[in-house]
């Protein structure tokens, strides 16, 4: 995993300084940090735009303030806590490390690389990721935007070694979010273009024509959920009755 640490020391600076100015140190998970809040962020942020993940975060860490009261709910209500953001596999996988860290670490967040992808829902990024925002350790998580950034930058600008911190990476992420884009990137307005080697990105590959969203099995299932969290607690229903419900 890349260390912050191998970001040029003027590299950093220059980030740091549009961070202060332009980043977006206002999202609730940076505001005001911790393992926890920062466990709930990454799970949510996994497939979600920034944009759909800050209400349903803040209503879901007013209902679930802890890692404690997080793994004493009942799976149904963590799920219907999660309505908005899609791919529910994510709850149940963030219920369960709830659970695990509460039964196996002492309710405390493991810090390890190692314990931490152990977890599950939780790969090489995700535990980067809570080292970097939660711990403040030297780790690099490399999202799309980052993986952009230091590919544009090449490697004149990652040859020095220190440390940076969870600002560092913030700076990246939403450097690549606003300014380094895949299309039309404003290098005008980027507080390191001077150092930017503007290396040409790898073009896509082609993906075949699919199917509809509505035809897929993901939709489905979805929309299962969707009828299964307002069925009120203890109440049931019959799969001919669910099938009928079910938006057409």
């Amino acid at each position: 995993m890349p260390r912050i640490g191998s970001i040029r020391p003027s590299v950093r600076l220059a980030l740091l300084r549009w961070y202060r100015r332009c980043g977006r140190a206002g999202l609730p998970w940076r505001r005001k940090r911790s393992p926890y809040r920062t466990l709930v962020s990454e799970f949510m942020l996994q497939q979600t735009q920034v944009e759909r993940v800050v209400p349903a975060f803040e209503a879901f860490v007013v209902r679930f303030p802890t890692l404690a009261s997080l793994a004493a709910a009942r799976r149904a209500d963590v799920l219907r806590a999660w309505r908005g953001l899609g791919y529910n596999a994510r709850a149940v996988r963030l219920h369960e490390v709830a659970r695990i860290v509460v039964s196996e670490h002492g309710g405390r967040i493991p810090r390890d690389a190692e314990q931490l992808r152990a977890l599950p829902g939780i790969g090489t990024y995700t535990a980067a990721a809570i080292r970097a925002f939660a711990f403040a350790l030297d780790d690099l998580p490399i999202d799309v935007n980052i993986a952009r950034v230091l590919h544009r930058l090449g490697r004149r600008a990652r040859t020095a070694l220190g440390r940076g911190g969870y600002a560092v990476v913030s700076a990246l992420m939403d450097l690549g979010a606003h300014l380094c884009k895949r299309r039309n990137p404003d290098c005008v307005r980027c507080p390191i273009e001077r150092y930017c080697e503007k290396k040409p990105l790898p073009a896509r590959p082609r993906s075949a024509k699919g199917v509809r969203f509505r035809e897929t099995a993901r939709y489905a299932r979805g929309r299962i959920v969707d009828r299964l969290r307002e069925l009120p607690p203890g109440k049931r229903i019959s799969l001919l009755d669910l099938h009928g419900d079910l938006p057409k």
